[in-house]
Formats: structure tokens, sequence, C-alpha cells
């Protein structure tokens, strides 16, 4: 892989902010249209809402979640409104989605050259289903993006070396916030470590390289330190993130290595966008990790964002607070069985691109050497890191299945890296076509108006 062009501007241009601020405002009436439909709720929203309602008293170490998603809600329950307190946070949880894009539009523009591939990356991110759904519903994973974005753009601004001491202050702070919202955040850690290192390593001793060490150390220690704290207390109540999710020992593995890591025969079954629950799409070993990923990721398995019972106000007066069983309309299903099919492409390309991201990260990090700029190799870290945690578990889970844990909500933000990274691939391989210049215009803006109708076909179901 490549750096970009040293042509290609690292700042977005007045034009291409006009066609972005428009990808924002439509990410956002997606995302209030399903909050007026109630497409915050989710999985596991019963025990969430009750939580909600009755925090503090309610919450215990025992439950998946750290404290962060239930004392915004008290917050906003006990100071801004009780009766609309779950339309209200999952609309701030909208919103921190609808700016996180905005940072991440921004490192887009520093790892890809070609404008129609940036504009083609932004799209996708912006409206690829599993981001659009979990932008509302009521989880801590809909906060994982945004801590995810000013995490990665404070570790670009330490490699820019602007305002080191700021900046990794900032740094520490978003780790630190980011505990308390969302334990897979840990996985930001590392490639935190290897940013600082690199700024010590670089920063001028005249500049003050002591006080940045220091700073540095304590942006590390801290949000670990809180990390620690919560998994003793989890150990304490013997809660599901210590004790509840883990396979003993002595019992067989369920999800094997062959299950992630190689196609079913059965996965053809797939191209007919099947449902999380009425489809049994957790069933054991039904289908292959990657085949369950792809359909997960690209349609509205779990029919969150589908047509809500008839009877139903979907208005602000008479809120409905409890759970719903949403059934597609037969178009919505025909869009999605498309989107299934019209996407595979996208995903064979995030798989390559990841790859090659993967093997060119540290070489482009550490000594420039890889093809990647800074911006896109700390991406590619920071996404890898994020999504180890998740993949190497699946094998010393008691039952990966079943709850889900192969769902891309527990990974988006390493997924919407993913689906860059294939972008970023793509671009390296047109910059390369030096001999054919008509091409290397055409071939973007095609692969543009492919990612276009992809995102008409979310839209479409989705809306």
């Amino acid at each position: 892989m490549e750096r970009a062009s040293p042509g290609g501007s690292v700042t977005i241009g007045g034009k291409d902010w006009l066609w972005l601020g428009l990808m924002l405002a439509g990410a956002l009436a997606l995302g209030l249209h399903g909050i007026l439909h109630y497409g915050y709720i989710g999985q596991d929203y019963v025990l969430h809402r009750n939580v909600l309602l009755s925090y503090p008293a309610s919450f215990t170490y025992a439950l998946t979640n750290p404290p962060g998603l239930y004392w915004l809600g008290w917050v906003i329950r006990t100071w801004i409104s009780q009766t609309y307190c779950l339309e209200l946070l999952a609309l701030v949880s909208l919103i921190l989605n609808t700016a996180a894009l905005a940072v991440l539009y921004a490192l887009i523009w520093r790892a890809i050259s070609s404008r129609s591939l940036r504009l083609a990356a932004a799209a996708l991110i912006t409206f690829v289903p599993f981001r659009v759904i979990h932008s509302v519903v009521i989880a801590s994973d809909a906060f994982s993006i945004p801590v995810f974005a000013a995490a990665a753009w404070c570790m670009v601004r330490l490699t820019d070396g602007d305002r080191s001491r700021l900046h990794c202050l900032l740094l520490g702070l978003v780790l630190t916030l980011g505990m308390l919202l969302k334990y897979t955040v840990v996985g930001l850690l590392p490639p935190a470590a290897v940013v600082l290192a690199l700024t010590l390593w670089k920063h001028p001793p005249a500049a003050g390289r002591r006080s940045l060490a220091l700073i540095g150390a304590a942006a590390l220690a801290l949000p670990m330190a809180v990390f620690l704290w919560q998994m003793d207390q989890s150990n304490r109540v013997m809660g599901m993130t210590t004790y509840g999710h883990w396979r003993i020992p002595t019992e067989p593995v369920v999800m094997r290595w062959q299950d992630i890591l190689l196609l079913k025969s059965s996965d053809r079954k797939l191209f007919a966008a099947p449902e999380y629950f009425r489809d049994e799409l957790f069933g054991h070993r039904a289908y292959s990790y990657a085949g369950l990923l792809h359909v997960t990721s690209f349609t509205d398995s779990q029919n969150y964002f589908q047509k809500v019972p008839e009877g139903l106000a979907t208005g602000l007066r008479d809120r409905n607070q409890g759970d719903l069983v949403r059934h597609r309309t037969p178009l919505s299903h025909r869009l999605q069985v498309l989107a299934v099919s019209g996407t595979l492409p996208l995903s064979l390309l995030a798989l390559a691109g990841t790859l090659a991201g993967g093997l060119a990260f540290l070489p482009s990090l550490i000594f420039g050497r890889g093809g990647l700029n800074p911006s896109a190799a700390i991406l590619t870290g920071a996404a890898l890191a994020v999504y180890a945690p998740i993949f190497f578990s699946f094998t010393r889970l008691g039952d990966p299945y079943t709850p889900g844990y192969w769902l891309p909500r527990l990974v988006m933000p390493s997924l919407l890296v993913f689906l860059c990274l294939g972008l970023v691939l793509l671009d390296v391989l047109l910059r390369r076509l030096g001999r054919w210049p008509q091409l290397q215009v055409l071939l973007p803006r095609l692969f543009l108006t492919h990612v276009l109708v992809a995102c008409g076909l979310f839209v479409g179901f989705l809306a």
C-alpha cells in the first residue's frame, strides 16, 4: 500500500463539505425518524429501560455495561424530562454519533487521495445499516464510535506534533470517559501507548519532553486504573463481564476457529436476508462468522427500524415504553435481499484492505515505510486493537451464538474503519494505472455510483 498522493488535500474543501453536510443532515433525519418510530428499542431493551428508570439504586457491576449509559439517563430523567428520557437519551446518542462522523470524514480525507473514493467512504460509513441503527438504540454500544473517533483524532494530532500536551491530556480524558461507557474501549490503550511513545521519541528535549512523558503516563494510567477497578467490582459480584460470558475450560469449544475463518455451504441461505429471530440466525454453527457479520452489517436483521405495529402512537404523546415486535414489509425485505448481494464486493474489498492495512500500519507509523500515512495507520491500528478483544474471545465464550456476541454492534468502530480500508486499498490500486488516466477517473466514479446505490437501498429499508 502506498501513501496518498502529496497533491491530495488533507483538509475538506467547501464543495466537499456541501456534500458531507447533506450526508450528515440525512443521517440526522434518518436517526430522528428512527427515534420517533421507537428505533431506540433494541436488544436487551427491557433490562436497560428498567435500570435507566431506577438508577442509581438498580445499577450493579453484575451487568454487562459500565454505569455511564445509566448515569446519562439519570441526568436526563432528573434534570430535563421524566416523560421523554428515553427519547432524549437516544437523541443525545444520535447527536454524538453524527459529530463523530464529521471527525471520521476529516481523517478519511487524509487517508484517500481520490475525491470520488473519499465521498464513497464517507457515504458508506454514514448510511451503513449497523451504524444508523445503533446510533439511537439504547445500549452502551451507541457510544463506541464517538469515543473511538475522539481518541483517534487526539492520536492523529499528537503525530502532527501540534500542542502535544493538550492533545495528550484530551486523549487521557477521552479514554477515561470511554471506560465508563464501554468496556471494549480498553483496546485503544495499546495504540495510544505506541503513539505516545513515538511522540516522545520525536519530541525535542528542549520543548519539555519530561513534562510530556508525565502527562502521557497519566493519560494511560488513569483509564487503565478505571478499567481495572471496574473489573474488580465485576469480579466481586461474579458479574457477566468477568464470569458469565466465559466457557468452563473442561467444556467443548462452541465457536471453533473453522467456524470463524472458513465459509459454510449454508451461507448461501444468507442471500435471502434472513431475520435474526424468525430465521434463528443465532443457531449454533448454523452459518460462518463471516457470513453472519456480512448479513447483519448490511441489513436490519433484528428489525429495529422496521414498521411499527398497527395502532401504536408515533407522535410525541402517549409514547410506548414497552418492548416491540416488528415485521418487515415485502418491499423492505426485497430491498434487504438486494443489499446482501449488492454489498458483497464491499465486504470482500474491506477484508482485502484490512489484511493489507494490518501488515502496513506498524511499519508506516513507526518507520514511515509501510505506505500508509499517519492518519490511516492510526485508524488501522486503533480499529484492529478494538476488534481483537472480541475476535479472540469467540473460542473462549460459553455461548457466543445465542446472545449475539458476533453481531456488528460490538465492533462498530472497527467495521467502519475496515470498510474505509477497502477504499484505501482501491485508491492505491487505481493510482498504479498511470498508463490509463481515463480509467483513474472513471473507475472511482463508477465505484462511487455503486456505493450511492447501496446507500439508497439502505435508506429505503431503514426509513
